[in-house]
């Protein structure tokens, strides 16, 4: 037994978990877990449309690209502050009200008439997105034993992929009718509202009354937790450059339409799919650190391979190979996270992870953007390829250095 694990079986034995919810509880929080892709990727078939609506309207090329990635912005500045609320309240009741602002803010979108006020409603959804987030990881943290976990993340992962074929695939149609039709996309998590108050147990918090009456309960492995911040910080923010730079590449060097960017999207996620569902296996086998390593150097050669493509198909099989890496990096982050949290810091700890993961979302198209405007689209790839794997080579040295301590 690996040293993470251990922290996480002395966390988990200080506060016994009640059994685990049932199965239809299981499938709504998966799903819930799976809108936060509708946080930000999902208008990207839209952009292209909304620029072209916006074009009168000084630095509308910049503020429509912010569209995807403000919620990012402002999920990275609130998450802590919702890890801190998550950690002080009843934890369901801050989750159920964070999915009903998802509703609502995300599908409000459709009526925006400005780009102001469109962003306003954008910064809205990023805000009920940290809450969202965070009380997810922590919700999971509470209802399942620490081997339990690594099967839920992934199945996580899985249905992102999903939910955002299907969601993505969804807006480009709509896009194609008009551009505010995307974000009635928004209007498909409805359901989970009320699956969320049927299924999910409102379980009280075992947690607090424990720490309370341990004042030496386990502290958390603060150098696994600063380490999985950092990883969870450069994933997206190179990934991201998939996201926010394609859809304007394919327009450009492709004539693609709103369709043609859903579903050379909608194909990458597929990608997501196998590196998710591979993961639970690799992740009995293999440290944390490899899966890492391994993580990353898939989605960096994918994304050298988008920077090479001759064709249209061959930077979509790019795409879908970047996808499998990005699949076994998401849930380890989560599972590792947990692994060295203790249960009463779960919420500022899943706060902060989500923070850094969204914080890499918003800088990605403010890193890539110069170099785009520099040297063009393939050599952006190009570069974003070389630091992933870069940062692979970092995540096999440390699994060295972890094996042998």
């Amino acid at each position: 037994m690996n040293a993470i694990s251990k922290i996480g079986n002395v966390a988990a034995a200080a506060v016994p978990a009640p059994s685990a919810p049932g199965r239809a509880a299981q499938a709504t929080l998966v799903l819930v877990g799976s809108l936060v892709v509708m946080a930000t990727a999902v208008v990207a078939p839209a952009l292209p449309a909304i620029e072209a609506h916006f074009a009168g309207q000084p630095g509308a090329a910049y503020l429509v690209r912010l569209i995807v990635t403000l919620p990012a912005l402002v999920i990275a500045i609130a998450a802590p502050l919702a890890g801190y609320v998550l950690d002080r309240l009843e934890r369901w009741p801050v989750v159920f009200w964070s999915l009903v602002a998802f509703v609502v803010f995300g599908a409000a979108g459709s009526t925006a008439d400005s780009l102001e006020v469109l962003l306003a409603t954008r910064a809205g959804l990023g805000l009920s997105v940290a809450f969202l987030m965070a009380g997810f990881t922590s919700l999971i943290g509470d209802m399942f034993e620490p081997q339990a976990r690594g099967a839920i993340m992934s199945r996580q992962v899985g249905a992102n992929s999903m939910v955002a074929l299907s969601m993505i695939l969804m807006a480009g149609v709509f896009a194609e009718m008009d551009w505010r039709g995307a974000f009635l996309i928004y209007l498909a998590a409805a359901p989970l509202v009320l699956a969320f108050w049927l299924f999910v147990p409102n379980r009280p918090r075992l947690d607090t009354q424990a720490a309370g009456a341990m004042p030496g309960s386990e502290p958390a492995n603060m150098s696994v937790v600063m380490a999985v911040y950092a990883l969870a910080l450069l994933c997206p923010l190179l990934y991201m450059i998939l996201p926010t730079q394609s859809p304007f590449l394919i327009a450009e060097a492709y004539n693609g339409t709103p369709t043609t960017i859903a579903l050379a999207f909608g194909a990458s996620t597929l990608g997501v799919l196998p590196g998710s569902l591979a993961f639970g296996r690799l992740r009995q086998r293999l440290s944390p650190w490899v899966l890492f390593g391994t993580g990353f150097a898939i989605m960096g050669l994918g994304m050298l391979l988008q920077g090479i493509a001759p064709n249209l198909g061959l930077l979509v099989a790019a795409m879908v190979f970047s996808g499998v890496g990005f699949g076994l990096v998401m849930p380890n982050l989560s599972t590792t996270l947990l692994a060295a949290a203790p249960a009463h810091l779960r919420g500022r700890l899943s706060g902060g992870l989500v923070s850094s993961i969204f914080l890499g979302q918003f800088l990605s198209p403010v890193a890539s953007q110069p170099v785009v405007d520099a040297y063009g689209y393939p050599p952006t790839f190009l570069l974003g390829g070389l630091l992933l794997c870069l940062v692979a080579v970092v995540a096999f040295v440390s699994a060295v250095a972890w094996r042998s301590a």
